[in-house]
C-alpha cells in the first residue's frame, strides 16, 4: 500500500507533466507577441534545508495556479558555494551538497523542464539535509522512467564545469545573493514565499490572459484576508 507522501509525490509528477509542455509554456508564439512571458529564476542549495520548503511547499503550490503557464522558470544550484582557485567547489552543507547540486544541474541540462523540474522534486522530497544518498537520483530516474545514463555522463565529463557556471551567474546577481533560496521575478528580487511569488509574476505579467490566481491575490490584498494555501 503506497504512503501518504508517495501518493502526494506521484500526484505532483503527474501535475507537472501536463502543466508544464515540453517547450516550457512561455515560448508559444503567442505569449511572445503579447509580452506574455514571466521570468522566475531561483538560486538555491540542495541541501539548503530553506530550499527544499522552498520545493516542497510554495513551488509545489505555485505549479497548480493558471498563471504557471506563462512563466518561464530558471533553476540554479549553487547558492553559497565557493569556487576556488584551482576550480574545485566548497558547498556551504558539504561535499554531499555539491554533488546533488552537480546532478540536478545535469537534469536541468538534459531534461526538458517538466522532467528535469519533477526530477528535482524527487529528489528533494527524498535528501534529508544531513545525509547524502548516492542512489536517491538513480531511483528518482526510474520513478520518473528517464534515462539515468545522459545524467552520469554529464557529471562525469561537465558537471564541474556546469557546477562552475552557475557559480558565475549566482556571483553575478546584483543585488548579491545572501542567502538562499534567492527569487527573482523578472530580474527583480522578492521575497521566496508563496504570496509574493503570485503578487509578483501578476503584477510583471503584461499581456492580455486573465488569470483566476491573480483575481484570487487582487480581492485578498483588498480584503486583507488569506485566501491561499
Amino acid at each position: 500500500m503506497s504512503s501518504p507522501t508517495s501518493f502526494r509525490f506521484l500526484s505532483l509528477i503527474s501535475l507537472l507533466l501536463i502543466i508544464i509542455n515540453p517547450s516550457q509554456s512561455h515560448s508559444s508564439e503567442f505569449n511572445r507577441r503579447n509580452n506574455g512571458v514571466v521570468y522566475v529564476s531561483l538560486y538555491y542549495e540542495s541541501l539548503c534545508p530553506y530550499s527544499k520548503d522552498f520545493f516542497l511547499n510554495v513551488l509545489e503550490n505555485f505549479i497548480k495556479l493558471d498563471v504557471m503557464s506563462i512563466v518561464h522558470l530558471h533553476l540554479v544550484p549553487y547558492g553559497n558555494a565557493l569556487t576556488m582557485a584551482n576550480g574545485t567547489v566548497s558547498c556551504q552543507h558539504g561535499p554531499d551538497e555539491c554533488y546533488y547540486n552537480t546532478i540536478e544541474a545535469c537534469a536541468l541540462k538534459t531534461y526538458p523542464m517538466r522532467f528535469s523540474l519533477a526530477f528535482i522534486f524527487c529528489i528533494e522530497n527524498g535528501l534529508p539535509a544531513t545525509s547524502k544518498k548516492p542512489s536517491l537520483w538513480r531511483t528518482c530516474c526510474n520513478r520518473l522512467r528517464l534515462n539515468p545514463k545522459p545524467i552520469k555522463n554529464c557529471y562525469s565529463r561537465h558537471g564541474n564545469q556546469l557546477h562552475r557556471h552557475n557559480g558565475r551567474e549566482t556571483n553575478w546577481l546584483n543585488p548579491p545573493l545572501t542567502h538562499t533560496p534567492w527569487l527573482l521575478v523578472n530580474g527583480q528580487y522578492v521575497n521566496a514565499d508563496f504570496g509574493d511569488l503570485v503578487k509578483s509574476v501578476c503584477n510583471a505579467y503584461k499581456g492580455p490572459l486573465r488569470f483566476r490566481a491573480c483575481k484570487r491575490w487582487k480581492v485578498e490584498n483588498m480584503s486583507n484576508k488569506r485566501v491561499f494555501p
